[in-house]
């Protein structure tokens, strides 16, 4: 059980450790900021195909996260249901034992979380990771829905083991050979049919052997980075103003006029220059022992353009995620444009990718056995009510056609009904008859008279 609750203690969000010397900005091997240019000057740029980086960028880079999390809120917006997949009663609520069994699960997959927090977790491990690993926890001999809990595992504490050699494969497990799961010294051996992948992009990771797929994240290496250097940049401009100025020594002259630097001279003051400028580790100030004079310096922020940076680096992580950049700045966005974007978000975003979960958990849990399918319903959303009211027109007006066929013995009852998506009821293939006036009866009561 230490594991379990060890790993309790980590699934509402815990830190994994960022090796020394990993940073967003290029830099030598004494830390220095480098001109990416020579052989002794290659940069230590460590991409987004690196977990540490992946983690570190949602912690580090507020655009990253903020899209991210928005996402997560977006998804969470719908209800959980569980509903009966055929037969009668098709699409209204399953009442049987496997779906009472399941909605106590949903409702709260585990201890610490309820099914929003789980989910919202859920979209956070994908989009930052490209995949996120669920592990339920079933008792031995047990069928899948009676479940104790599900837990999602941090994705970075989990690691591929693939078949070293399979062709033809017929099942994941002819290509995974299992899971290891490392946290907190321990290492957990887990089998592919116990875990669910969710998977967030359709490319394959190199470094898992192409098993699981790749972040998002990966392509966004220079926008990541370049954001955090105008952030950085700002925050120096804040805090000590920026570089005022320079110290150098005194020009020596001859009889023709200044002497000029050689080569080895201009080499040495360029790489003494590159200690000097707007990062923190960088010096505002150059100090020579020679006869020196104060050389002043203008500054003029805007031309930092690090305002544009950053916005150029934000539409570009919700191009790369397909977050509407109208969502993202709000304060541009109109009613109008705003509840378009959304929609849209919703239909070709949220809607298909949380569908594709679900998929994988109807199937995990063996939903259509028990004539059941786990669904999220969306219906509650503002941005989607306009196709609602257009839905609920369109049928009145189907219906209003169909009845005019059915009042023409065009067509019988259960064709109306069927055209209509309801299920046919017995005797209901017969047409309306025509109403046909009977022969007035002679009258015979002698208290009547006739007209």
């Amino acid at each position: 059980m230490n594991f379990v609750n060890h790993l309790f203690g980590t699934i509402a969000g815990g830190n994994i450790p960022i090796p020394n010397g990993i940073d967003f900005i290029p830099s030598g091997l004494q830390g220095q900021t480098i001109q990416l240019t020579g052989k002794e000057h290659t940069a230590q740029w460590w991409g987004m195909k690196n977990k540490d980086m992946q983690k570190k960028a949602y912690d580090y880079c507020y655009p990253v996260s903020s899209v991210i999390d928005r996402m997560a809120y977006y998804d969470i917006a719908g209800r959980i249901e569980i509903l009966r997949s055929t037969g009668k009663g098709k699409d209204n609520y399953a009442t049987n034992t496997w779906a009472v069994n399941m909605n106590k699960l949903l409702a709260q997959p585990n201890p610490l979380q309820t099914w929003e927090q789980f989910r919202g977790q859920q979209v956070i491990y994908k989009k930052i990771f490209g995949w996120c690993p669920v592990l339920p926890f079933i008792p031995s001999g047990f069928t899948p829905d009676m479940a104790i809990s599900i837990v999602n595992l941090p994705p970075w504490c989990l690691e591929v083991t693939p078949q070293k050699k399979y062709i033809n494969p017929k099942s994941l497990s002819d290509i995974v050979k299992d899971y290891k799961f490392r946290i907190f010294g321990e290492v957990i051996t887990l089998k592919p049919e116990q875990l669910i992948i969710l998977e967030d992009s359709f490319m394959q990771d190199s470094e898992t052997g192409y098993i699981l797929p790749q972040s998002q994240l990966v392509g966004l290496d220079y926008v990541i980075s370049n954001i955090c250097a105008a952030m950085e940049a700002d925050n120096v401009l804040l805090k000590k103003k920026g570089p005022l100025g320079f110290i150098s020594p005194e020009l020596q002259k001859d009889t023709a006029g200044f002497i000029p630097y050689d080569a080895k001279d201009k080499a040495a003051l360029q790489n003494s220059l590159n200690h000097y400028g707007l990062s923190l580790s960088q010096y505002q100030y150059v100090i020579s022992n020679t006869p020196t004079r104060w050389n002043p310096m203008s500054y003029d922020v805007k031309q930092l353009g690090t305002k544009e940076t950053l916005q150029a680096g934000e539409k570009a992580i919700c191009h790369r995620f397909g977050f509407p950049y109208t969502l993202y700045e709000q304060q541009d966005a109109t009613y109008a444009n705003g509840s378009a974007a959304e929609k849209g978000f919703y239909q070709n975003n949220i809607i298909p990718n949380n569908s594709k979960d679900l998929n994988k958990y109807n199937k995990f849990f063996k939903a259509a056995e028990n004539n059941a399918v786990i669904v999220n319903n969306y219906e509650g959303i503002a941005a989607l009510q306009e196709d609602k009211l257009l839905q609920a027109q369109a049928a009145g007006a189907l219906n209003n056609a169909l009845s005019i066929e059915y009042e023409s013995n065009l067509i019988t009852l259960n064709q109306w009904r069927v055209a209509r998506g309801y299920d046919t009821i017995p005797d209901g293939d017969t047409y309306k008859k025509d109403t046909v006036t009977e022969p007035t009866q002679p009258i015979n009561d002698p208290n009547i008279l006739p007209v």
